[in-house]
């Protein structure tokens, strides 16, 4: 016992030195058949999958006719589908899925759909169109394997925000006289928390970044996981993340990020950033984060620039 118990000297230790969660991209291209993890465990020295402290994203991809199968094993084994909040984005194809949902429903999804779920003992997703499946998923199993849990109990109902809906709710909605033109996605079982997202833990945003425009930079707490969805001008749209502004509110020394239809990137907690879209044409991104569990905790700490 004497060798395994510490203790440190509290204004010393109070805030210590941790790796921070990394900027990186990913391309749904680049990925090979299956489900391909965005795994960062050894940066946060834990022995599940992780992406980000609490979440864990992935690309699905399979060919015609094929299917994946999404399986909750026992906790042992840290699971990498042992989560509480599922979200997968359809970003080509059609698919199907079956599963241990409320009621044993059967999910129809195509392109540009969202399909949430809560915790399940088993998916399986089967590609019903002529071409490939590609899918970006996410879910909090990292929250969950971090507070050794296994995830039981649904928080939410499986439910589909389909293309159309999220288009007319975007057009209806967002300020036409704001260059930040987005809709939050939320459901009576988050409404009924305050949180204003689409699921306890997950938050998603369906943005739109008109042309000429350039927004001024805002930060917050969470781990912003930003996947492109629509992208036709690559050179001239993109996201500048740093962490200082100068006394005119800009970014100093930016790292710039060009925006690429089916790719992904991290933008790591607390920096500044902006989207830009100095072209002629309408881009669309999805940036799902952790801000539900962070709302609900009241520490997102979310800051717009004006």
């Amino acid at each position: 016992m004497d060798n395994y118990i510490s203790a440190y000297e509290y204004e010393k230790n109070v805030n210590p030195i941790m790796t921070n969660v990394p900027f990186f991209e990913k391309d749904v291209n680049e990925c090979g058949f299956g489900i391909n993890f965005i795994d960062f465990s050894q940066i946060f020295n834990v022995s599940h999958k992780s992406t980000t402290p609490n979440l864990l994203a992935s690309f699905i991809k399979m060919p015609a006719n094929e299917f994946q199968v999404l399986e909750n094993l026992d906790i042992d084994t840290k699971n990498e589908f042992n989560g509480t909040s599922h979200l997968f984005y359809i970003l080509e194809g059609s698919c199907i899925c079956t599963g241990s949902f409320f009621k044993n429903e059967e999910f129809i999804l195509n392109s540009g759909d969202i399909f949430i779920t809560p915790t399940f003992d088993k998916i399986t997703i089967k590609n019903i169109g002529e071409s490939d499946l590609k899918i970006y998923y996410i879910n909090d199993s990292p929250l969950v394997n971090y507070l050794g849990n296994k995830a039981v109990r649904k928080l939410f109902k499986s439910a589909v925000y389909t293309k159309e809906f999220l288009t007319t709710n975007l057009h209806k909605l967002s300020n036409p006289k704001n260059n930040r033109k987005g809709i939050l996605l939320s459901n009576k079982d988050t409404d009924k928390i305050g949180t204003n997202t689409i699921t306890p833990v997950l938050w998603a945003l369906y943005n739109e970044l008109p042309p000429n425009t350039v927004q001024k930079p805002h930060k917050h707490n969470s781990v912003a996981l930003d996947l492109c969805i629509h992208c036709e001008d690559s050179d001239n749209i993109y996201t500048l993340i740093g962490d200082q502004l100068d006394e005119a509110g800009n970014i100093v020394n930016p790292q710039k990020v060009h925006w690429k239809q089916g790719s992904m990137f991290i933008t790591p907690p607390g920096l500044w950033h902006s989207h830009n879209n100095i072209g002629n044409t309408n881009a669309y991104i999805l940036p799902i984060q952790d801000a539900g569990l962070l709302l609900y905790q009241r520490i997102l700490g979310i800051v717009l620039q004006r």
